[in-house]
């Protein structure tokens, strides 16, 4: 590639407080980075909000300061975004607030959105606060002034093509994750928000993950008016597509915080039982299937801080000891990606501590705890999907040796683990290059893989694992009812 030949790549992330922008090569070769925080809005329990002015103000410097970094021909400029979030505009202007993922002011809607017999039929998520439709028939309720001037429903995916190209579009996989969409039909979910009053009038037109949206229209970020703005996708998906997890017979788990499973899939599954979520992935024509292991990296986190040991050092520990963890049982994860494991989960508990619990079993139990929580919800993957997994890509902050082993012995599967910090950064460049039509090698890490082991020695833990949960809820559940 000369230098006289565009071959560069922008993009845009923003999470649920933080905004991240690079610069990359065709191939994915990373030539600047910068990630800031956001100011985030906590105005009354269970609100998260943000001011659109702010985040936008913040999203161009990061942006600016990256291309200014890295001068050279363009091929496009590309967005992602944490999914759920979302704005109301009136079609010019941002009205009040943005509201982000982790609001849950839509808790108060949740019978009235479960009470439509087709609802997981067509949107294939069974309802929870944290989803954007919930939040959207709060918003209706509690400011009808607001609802009235809005003209347009933008997730923050959305809003940020908006603000950088002047074109409302709606990415198919942003509408999915909102329980807004009739996920196997890829469209709008029409007839259930006709029926919940959400009018059609706030509904841009769907587009694919690496459609070209429009052209860039901001003369103050470096990068030349009319460059191509190509939508992203969920950021869960970008991250699977970008650690080479985004084909059937994989299964991408995004360790770190909320630790959700991913699989891929030809068509969308309908599950009696309603336990994935299922949305669009980043491959057209594919469907990405979902479950979650909630919390167990954090609990890990807070027992490495207790004990005041980096966490690499927990799961060290943790694989010294012999299977099952002297006895010990850390209740920690959601072995159950269910609306009612959801709605009530096991808190984090341990069962079996006696005097004789060593430092050592109080690891492993984590660990394992971790671990088994990975296990069940795979299973339960496997079961929607009809086949088992091949193997398991890491990816995500906790995405390294220590889990990977560990995954490998209890769950009887190969695990690889994406020798990229940044995957969703290589996919953002594959669409972009796909989008204008120039190869890259960019959606295809090199993986270091754990060789699949023996999970015989875990199967009375997992056992006891999982009925120490079934115990747990159990327990909270009477103990709510006194």
């Amino acid at each position: 590639m000369t230098d006289s030949m565009p071959g560069l790549v922008a993009g845009l992330h923003v999470g649920d407080s933080h905004v991240s922008a690079w610069v990359a090569d065709a191939d994915g070769r990373m030539l600047a980075a910068q990630t800031q925080p956001l100011p985030v809005r906590r105005p009354a329990p269970g609100r998260v909000e943000f001011d659109p002015t702010d985040w936008w103000a913040g999203a161009r410097a990061a942006l600016g300061t990256v291309v200014g970094r890295a001068p050279g021909g363009y091929l496009g400029l590309t967005v992602s975004a944490a999914r759920e979030g979302f704005v109301l505009t009136d079609g010019r202007v941002e009205l009040g607030q943005g509201v982000l993922r982790g609001d849950r002011r839509g808790a108060g809607w949740l019978a009235e959105i479960a009470a439509h017999r087709q609802l997981y039929a067509m949107t294939r998520h069974w309802p929870a606060p944290e989803l954007t439709l919930p939040k959207l028939l709060a918003v209706r309720a509690e400011s009808p002034r607001l609802w009235a001037q809005a003209r347009q429903l933008l997730f923050v995916h959305d809003w940020l093509i908006w603000r950088l190209s002047g074109v409302a579009a709606t990415e198919v996989s942003y509408a999915c994750a909102g329980q807004l969409a009739h996920v196997s039909q890829r469209t709008w979910a029409g007839s259930l928000l006709d029926d919940l009053g959400v009018p059609r009038r706030l509904l841009a037109p769907l587009v694919e993950a690496g459609d070209v949206v429009g052209g860039l229209r901001d003369p103050n970020l470096g990068l030349p008016l009319g460059l191509p703005v190509i939508a992203g996708c969920g950021d869960v998906q970008l991250a699977a597509a970008g650690a080479g997890a985004a084909h059937p017979g994989v299964v991408a788990v995004a360790a770190g915080g909320d630790t959700a499973l991913l699989a891929a899939a030809e068509s969308a599954p309908l599950d009696p039982q309603q336990r994935p979520w299922v949305s669009t992935h980043v491959p057209r024509g594919t469907w990405a299937v979902e479950t979650n292991c909630g919390s167990p990296a954090r609990m890990l986190g807070w027992l490495a801080a207790v004990v005041g040991v980096p966490v690499a050092e927990v799961f060290a520990m943790g694989q010294r000891a012999r299977p099952g963890a002297g006895g010990l049982t850390a209740a920690v994860g959601m072995p159950r990606w269910s609306e009612q494991s959801r709605a009530a989960p096991a808190s984090g508990s341990l069962l079996g501590v006696t005097p004789d619990t060593g430092a050592a079993d109080l690891a492993a139990a984590f660990v394992e705890g971790y671990a088994y929580s990975v296990r069940a919800n795979l299973i339960d993957l496997e079961d929607v999907l009809g086949y088992p997994a091949r193997r398991l890509v890491l990816t995500g902050p906790d995405a390294g040796a220590g889990l990977a082993r560990m995954l490998a012995e209890v769950t009887g599967r190969d695990v690889a683990v994406a020798e990229t910090p940044t995957p969703g950064v290589l996919a953002g460049v594959a669409l972009v290059a796909a989008a204008v039509g120039v190869s890259s090698a960019a959606a295809l890490p090199n993986q270091e893989v754990v060789v699949a082991g023996d999970p015989g020695p875990y199967e009375e833990p997992y056992a006891r694992y999982l009925a120490a949960h079934d115990a747990v809820r159990s327990w909270a559940g009477e103990h709510a009812q006194v």
